[in-house]
């Protein structure tokens, strides 16, 4: 045999077992949501529920997975395949595709993360057409959607304010915001603020202008907004980070009068 033939078969080899050793260290990956789809076929919610992370479940109840997987298509599947498989560390990626009862085919990404009772689920997300940043694997919310997430966020950031307490915003933030921040913490950050809760109350009621969106190469949702009020303006930043099944929040900062970071 010839010896670049050697040196090739030699490289085939050595991806075969390349290949062989991921998808053996997945095999649990793959099962987790293989055991997931497999309860939602059988409409075992409760099961299903268990199979996710505590950050997933903080923010997703039973009742709004429910209504996730049956807007989505994904509550009658016939068959679950995983291609792509990526691990670092103790957070994974799987990505697949479903087949649902009537034979369509929907491309689907799962991230888990490893826990003290295996893998977990920590967000889906459905593949949709529409625009993506360079660089990222994300799709950037529609329009309408970019709206929504500001406007939810800033009506309740002005509930925080009138309450005295940013304890409302907290809690609709994502899992990492909520363990890297503390009440008191968030509180102290928006002293200067709370003297501008009826202001903030008023200014919710009308309806935002966005102006720009992206995802940056940490994988967060930038999006970057103003309300259009005399005699100025007030320019809002918002930041996302996707969890469970949507973007969940993860900061606000506001000027008025001109953008932030002007």
């Amino acid at each position: 045999m010839k010896t670049w033939m050697k040196v090739v078969l030699g490289i085939v080899a050595g991806i075969s077992v390349l290949i062989g050793v991921i998808f053996w260290l997945t095999g649990d990956v793959t099962k987790a949501g293989d055991e997931f789809f497999a309860a939602v076929q059988n409409d075992d919610i409760d099961t299903a529920y268990a199979l996710l992370s505590d950050d997933f479940k903080a923010g997703t109840s039973k009742e709004e997975l429910k209504a996730y997987l049956a807007a989505n298509a994904l509550d009658k599947i016939k068959e679950t395949s995983w291609g792509g498989r990526m691990m670092t560390g103790g957070v994974a990626e799987l990505e697949g595709t479903i087949t649902t009862a009537g034979g369509s085919k929907i491309p689907l990404k799962l991230r888990l993360i490893d826990s003290e009772i295996g893998w977990q689920i920590n967000a889906i997300e459905k593949d949709t057409a529409g625009f993506k940043t360079a660089g990222s694997d994300r799709d950037i919310p529609s329009l309408e959607e970019q709206k929504q997430l500001f406007r939810e966020t800033m009506t309740v950031f002005a509930e925080s304010l009138s309450d005295g307490t940013m304890k409302k915003l907290r809690d609709n933030g994502a899992g990492a915001f909520q363990r890297q921040i503390t009440l008191e913490q968030l509180d102290k950050s928006y002293e200067g603020s709370f003297k501008f809760a009826e202001d903030f109350s008023e200014i919710v009621k009308s309806s935002p202008i966005i102006d720009s969106a992206d995802i940056g190469e940490d994988g967060a949702l930038n999006i970057r907004g103003r309300y259009p009020t005399k005699p100025r303006p007030v320019f809002i930043e918002q930041a996302y980070e996707y969890e469970g099944v949507g973007w969940k929040f993860l900061g606000l900062v506001y000027r008025v009068g001109s953008p932030v970071g002007s």
